[in-house]
């Protein structure tokens, strides 16, 4: 659908049908945007986002996207364009970054693509391939007409790496609802069985995706001493990915099969989070980190690793501890001395609040809608 007088037709394309960082990301901006001004349709593969995306009653079409280099995936997308016609599309990291711009490279669309994940700190595990990924990042730059980047330390790498050019970045921050939803006892309790915690229980907890720039192996062996000093904590892990057997393994070798718990995905994340004592994120890359802003929703407290844009949000001993990446014993160490000190544990959700107020989803919205409609003249 092309735009009337006083719509825009915009194909939102990721490649991540999890409920986990940038799938988060579209249905925050999804459930703000403006369909008065903005027709919007969604091209994913199946899984679990294509459920909330329908019910926010937003036309999804599934498209298996298996690699960065998806031809079926790249041919598939572009017969969407083709048919549908619409006047931007917005492509959400990596894989889907390649493979929307790719189908759209030849069509008069305008091109519009948000980095999720690259900062100063995201390495891959092969130099080449990583050399190969920046290399790409590069040539997709000429077929799009504007970035986002969700954090300055995004932003800041676009610059360095030479990926795009100042004038075509936009910064603006991931955002949430603070006021969206209540989280009631009964829902939090009703977590709690399902996965045989007690109240009693220490819950330390995250949430992401298993995979080497999330460093849950850190998280575990840092566990693995918090438990020598308390018996009763648990370690829950939300969310699914790559990594979980080598996880599985470790965990198993450590002897902690009793009291670590996986929970796969999780589509309410706050009554999760809110049976929680401590909130970790202990990345070694996170390009934002929009995990850190539910924890504070739920008034959680939070020890995270001082990498990209973590230290926009969070200030260390102000509204949440800072440690330094893959250290387990000061890892360990920062987090059972916030179990200990509920005087910190008070300061720092007491500042939660005024956090909150500069990462609104509404203004994320309104800016990415602005993106929009100044690409259409």
């Amino acid at each position: 659908m092309k735009r009337t007088k006083t719509t825009l037709s915009v194909f939102e394309i990721i490649a991540d049908s999890s409920l986990t960082g940038a799938p988060r990301h579209l249905l925050t901006l999804l459930g703000g945007i403006n369909r008065h001004k903005f027709v919007v349709s969604v091209i994913c593969p199946p899984g679990p986002l294509v459920n909330e995306i329908k019910k926010l009653k937003f036309p999804v079409f599934q498209v298996p996207m298996g690699g960065r280099a998806d031809t079926n995936a790249i041919n598939a997308v572009a017969r969407l364009l083709k048919k549908y016609d619409p006047d931007i599309i917005h492509t959400h990291g990596q894989r889907a970054g390649l493979i929307g711009r790719m189908a759209a490279r030849t069509l008069p669309i305008k091109k519009v693509h948000t980095e999720h994940t690259y900062t100063q700190e995201f390495r891959l595990g092969n130099p080449l391939l990583y050399w190969s990924h920046l290399r790409a990042m590069r040539v997709l730059d000429r077929w799009t007409d504007k970035v986002i980047a969700v954090s300055n330390a995004v932003k800041k790498f676009m610059i360095e790496a030479k990926i795009a050019k100042p004038d075509k970045i936009v910064m603006i921050y991931n955002g949430i609802n603070p006021k969206e939803a209540k989280i009631t006892e009964s829902e939090v309790e009703n977590f709690r069985q399902k996965f045989n915690l007690s109240k009693s229980d220490i819950i330390i907890g995250t949430v992401g995706s298993f995979n080497q720039a999330k460093d849950t192996n850190t998280l575990i062996h840092a566990f693995s001493r918090i438990v020598a000093r308390w018996p009763k904590a648990k370690l829950v892990l939300i969310g699914s990915g790559p990594l979980k057997r080598e996880l599985t393994n470790l965990i198993k070798k450590l002897k902690l099969e009793d009291r670590v718990v996986f929970t796969g995905t999780v589509e309410n994340i706050l009554p999760a989070m809110k049976s929680f004592s401590v909130f970790v994120l202990p990345s070694l890359s996170e390009a934002f980190g929009i995990t850190l802003l539910e924890a504070m929703r739920a008034e959680v407290p939070i020890v995270a690793s001082k990498v990209g844009g973590i230290p926009e949000i969070i200030t260390n001993k102000l509204n949440g501890i800072l440690v330094e990446p893959r250290q387990p014993k000061k890892l360990a160490a920062a987090i059972l001395n916030l179990i200990n000190d509920k005087k910190l544990q008070r300061k720092l959700i007491g500042n939660y609040s005024s956090t909150l107020k500069k990462f609104t989803a509404e203004e994320m919205v309104e800016s990415t809608e602005d993106v929009y409609t100044s690409l259409i003249k």
